[in-house]
């Protein structure tokens, strides 16, 4: 049996952050910690791939740069209904919502880690997760590891969340696709749009077309995304709004999953267990991933290296640390915003919001949405 200090379970965006942040804080610990990814990299990422500032700032402070990853930059972020509505625009480019392919972000975080001597073992699937009075053992086809603490990165479907003994009480759905550029689609190829006319015909959520980068040429990402889960007819609004465009839905094949939504009262924690990412849960509103998983790394790190300095594994803490840090904030402004936008189904009430509220949106996406990781920087130097 193999000894760490650390396990965590997942090498995507939030287990490699966590990962790297503790190797900044704590390079012995870092050191005793081992990654476990079931897959191989690059692999298979049904995601829209959007990075907000905030996840571009948080990989800037561990002194790596988002431009060795091919990427498109939005500088203007649409939010319509019917066509019509509000226009984000970046004040410059540092502030702009770039694209990216996830299996090429995904395989450029773990090469990173790997460079900087941090050690992760791919193909290697846990199926087990066991708790004791002295530590964890985590258990895999060919070999069980035992560790002082737990992390999992390890998704929607985590076996450290279950292991925990709780399950998400609600998840969100997405339908999505890429599909090359149309000269029939009115969108700007360089601008990323966001349509909330889903939610006047029962799917509360939107349909996006984002700019995207694949294998060197210019693509788009085309997707659905509800809160709701059970909601039907997600298939018939991406193929009647994307015939708009000048495509055929059933030309191109189409990629399903299901996000795990952020909820404040969610365990976030056990003894000797952090959970991060969608393990922890995902922006219910956009349900945007990639920042808030470097950022739920960020502060798992800082947690871990403070149980091991105190010789206390509880993580009793961590919740409250969790939904007082920017991070947390700015999930609940958006858990808020989902319970608000999405509860009305009126087309008047949509059009109000979308057509006339215009100074407010872009009030809330610049300091309520965005702009937590850099706030959080404050906070912590302060």
């Amino acid at each position: 049996m193999e000894h760490y200090d650390v396990i965590i379970v997942g090498a995507g965006p939030a287990g490699i952050s966590t990962a790297l942040h503790l190797q900044q804080i704590a390079p012995d610990l870092a050191s005793r910690t081992l990654v476990l990814e079931k897959a191989r990299h690059p692999r298979p990422k049904p995601c829209a791939g959007g990075v907000l500032p905030d996840g571009v700032n948080i990989l800037r402070d561990l002194g790596l740069n988002c431009d060795e990853v091919p990427h498109v930059k939005a500088m203007v972020a649409n939010f319509q209904f019917e066509g019509r509505g509000v226009a984000a625009t970046a004040r410059d480019e540092n502030l702009a919502f770039i694209v990216v392919y996830r299996p090429e972000l995904d395989a450029w975080l773990a090469q990173k880690a790997r460079e900087r001597g941090l050690s992760i073992r791919e193909d290697t699937p846990v199926q087990q997760v066991l708790f004791g009075k002295d530590g964890v053992e985590v258990v895999t086809p060919g070999h069980t590891y035992r560790a002082q603490v737990v992390v999992g990165a390890d998704g929607a479907h985590s076996v450290v969340r279950r292991a925990v003994g709780r399950v998400h009480p609600r998840f969100a759905r997405t339908l999505l696709l890429w599909v090359p550029p149309s000269s029939r689609s009115p969108y700007r190829p360089d601008q990323a749009y966001f349509e909330f006319s889903c939610i006047t015909k029962g799917v509360p959520g939107y349909v996006w077309d984002f700019p995207v980068e694949i294998d060197g040429r210019p693509m788009r990402c085309w997707g659905i995304y509800t809160v709701n889960q059970s909601a039907g007819g997600m298939r018939d609004i991406l193929r009647d709004v994307m015939a708009q465009h000048g495509y055929r839905l059933e030309d191109y094949r189409l990629y399903g999953g299901i996000i795990p939504q952020f909820a404040p009262e969610g365990p976030f924690a056990a003894s000797r267990a952090l959970l991060v990412g969608d393990a922890a849960g995902v922006d219910p509103f956009y349900g945007e991933g990639i920042a808030p998983a470097l950022g739920y790394g960020q502060l798992a790190a800082a947690a871990i290296a403070d149980a091991f300095a105190r010789g206390d594994f509880s993580f009793q803490g961590y919740r409250h640390r969790l939904l007082e840090s920017e991070l947390g904030k700015m999930l609940r402004w958006r858990l808020l915003a989902t319970r608000t936008v999405y509860r009305f189904p009126l087309p008047g009430v949509q059009r109000l919001i979308w057509w006339r509220s215009g100074s407010l949106i872009n009030w809330a996406v610049e300091h309520l949405f965005t702009g937590w990781a850099q706030r959080g920087k404050g906070r912590r130097s302060s």
